[in-house]
C-alpha cells in the first residue's frame, strides 16, 4: 500500500521505558500504569523521550512552578529520610527515583493542591 508511513518511535520509547523500569525493579502494575498515564500527557511523554535520550531532564514541564528536577530531588530526599542515611548512597537506585518522579509529576498534575501542600510542608516532624 503506497502512502503508508510507519513511525516506530513510540515502540522504541516504550522499549526504553520498560528497560529502565526493569533495571529499577519497577515492573507490573506500577510500570504499566505509569506508561499509560505518560501516553495521556504529550508534554510528559516528550520529557520521558528526553530523559531516555539524555539521561537527564529537560525541565520543560512545570506544575505550580515545580519541575522534574525538583520532583527528582524530592524523591531523593524521601529516600534519604526513609533510609536514614542523610545522603544518597551507592545503593540508591537513581533510575527508580527518576521513574517515581515521573509518577509524582503525573499525580501532581491531577491534584496540584494536595501535592503542593506535600512539597511546601516538608517531609518530617523536624520543622515543629
Amino acid at each position: 500500500m503506497p502512502g503508508i508511513v510507519y513511525d516506530a518511535s513510540k515502540i522504541k520509547v516504550c522499549q526504553g521505558f520498560y528497560e529502565i523500569c526493569d533495571y529499577a525493579g519497577l515492573l507490573g502494575d506500577f510500570a504499566d500504569g505509569l506508561w499509560r498515564d505518560i501516553l495521556l500527557h504529550p508534554q510528559v511523554y516528550e520529557e520521558l523521550v528526553y530523559y531516555i535520550e539524555h539521561h537527564t531532564f529537560s525541565d520543560k514541564v512545570k506544575v505550580c512552578g515545580y519541575s522534574m528536577c525538583d520532583l527528582y530531588v524530592w524523591q531523593m530526599s524521601r529516600y534519604n529520610l526513609i533510609k536514614d542515611t542523610g545522603k544518597n548512597s551507592k545503593t540508591c537506585n537513581k533510575e527508580k527515583m527518576a521513574m517515581q518522579a515521573f509518577r509524582t509529576l503525573l499525580d501532581f498534575m491531577e491534584n496540584p493542591a494536595e501535592y503542593r501542600k506535600k512539597f511546601e510542608n516538608g517531609q518530617g516532624m523536624d520543622r515543629l
